[in-house]
């Protein structure tokens, strides 16, 4: 199962359980088609599964940091903090 889309160094990749693997499309090609209860933009250069979360960290002042399955980390930039709360009913 997909954890997380992001993009880094010109390219697109999708991080599973299994490994790291390259996409075609851009983030805003996968944001539009991606199902948007299960997935959830949180940075210009990431999308993650809700599904996928195993922590939040709302100590750091202005962004969140996430913790997905596997030990994988992420951050919420302050552009999309209001977006994941509402995407977690928060």
């Amino acid at each position: 199962m997909v954890l997380r889309f992001y993009a880094e160094d010109k390219g697109v990749f999708c991080q599973t359980g299994k490994g790291i693997f390259t996409v075609r499309q851009r983030l805003y090609e996968l944001e539009g088609r991606l199902d948007r209860h299960t997935f959830v933009r949180i940075s210009h250069s990431e999308i993650i599964s809700l599904r996928k979360i195993t922590a939040l960290d709302l100590s750091l002042t202005g962004t969140i940091r996430v913790t997905l399955e596997g030990g994988a980390v992420s951050y919420v930039s302050r552009r999309y903090v209001r977006k994941i709360k509402e995407a977690l009913g928060l």
